[in-house]
């Protein structure tokens, strides 16, 4: 797992995911960082239908606007982290990405070819597009997602808490986590009495293993999980992320939506 892909959104938030991003390269020894600040179509914000050439030069405009901003943020942040560009020589290839382009073009451009894909938790003030974003990126990349709370400010990774359950998600969330547990000081796999863990899962870790009570209600199930990150003061939570389809989840609810909709923890995700 070599290679990360940033998706900006918020601009208090740019620095929480940067940070986080170079945190996971030198844990794992990845070499390069792309840092994505997409500018929106106007096409994909009015339609094409609403759009005049004077809305569209608005539209576009904002976004350069807000493009800009991140980038002065980004410019400072990577001066500070790893130095002039003559000392950057020989460590982190660091990209910095802002084409106006549609979420179709994200995915299969820029999602698709990283191994990780790192964002903030969903947020009230994320457009359509970049709900979308978030949307493909969990079920159209095949890649985990590392999701990073607003304002996170301390290492993520020494204390790992894996929520097992014998769903095709979970197993590929925890087989890409494994490059994760090998620096973890801690490693707590939760399950329930019903869904064992197989053995072939984690080869070559032991983890502490604790068991929760089954619950059938997704609410229920996923706060039981909030509990023990908060218990046992995990600083990262790895999940395999909807295990039903997405008019399961929208119709029944799902622990997934729950977990996302409460930014306690960094959360390593996969579908």
């Amino acid at each position: 797992m070599q290679r990360c892909l940033v998706i900006l959104s918020q601009q208090d938030q740019t620095e929480v995911l940067l940070n986080m991003a170079a945190q996971f390269l030198a844990r794992v020894n990845g070499n390069r960082m792309d840092v994505l600040a997409a500018r929106e179509p106007p096409t994909q914000v009015l339609g094409n239908m609403g759009l005049t050439d004077e809305s569209a030069a608005v539209l576009r405009e904002n976004q350069r606007e807000w493009a800009d901003s991140l980038h002065t943020i980004f410019h400072r942040w990577l001066a500070e982290e790893y130095g002039s560009g003559a000392e950057r020589l020989n460590k982190v290839e660091v990209n910095w990405l802002d084409p106006e382009i549609t979420v179709d073009r994200i995915i299969s451009g820029y999602g698709k070819d990283a191994d990780l894909l790192i964002m903030n938790f969903p947020d009230s003030r994320d457009s359509d597009q970049k709900k979308l974003a978030t949307r493909s990126a969990i079920f159209q990349t095949g890649r985990p997602v590392l999701f990073v709370p607003p304002f996170w400010d301390r290492p993520s990774g020494d204390h790992i808490l894996m929520a097992w359950k014998d769903t095709d998600g979970c197993r590929k969330a925890f087989a890409s986590a494994r490059v994760l547990l090998a620096q973890a000081k801690q490693v707590d796999v939760l399950q329930t009495p019903d869904s064992p863990m197989p053995m072939d899962i984690l080869p070559g870790i032991t983890p502490e293993r604790v068991e929760l009570k089954p619950s059938d209600d997704a609410s229920k199930a996923a706060q039981s999980i909030l509990d023990e990150v908060d218990a046992r003061r995990a600083d990262l939570l790895v999940i395999g992320g909807y295990q039903h389809n997405m008019l399961y989840n929208r119709l029944m609810g799902s622990a997934t939506d729950y977990i996302l909709a409460h930014p306690d923890v960094p959360v390593f995700l996969q579908h």
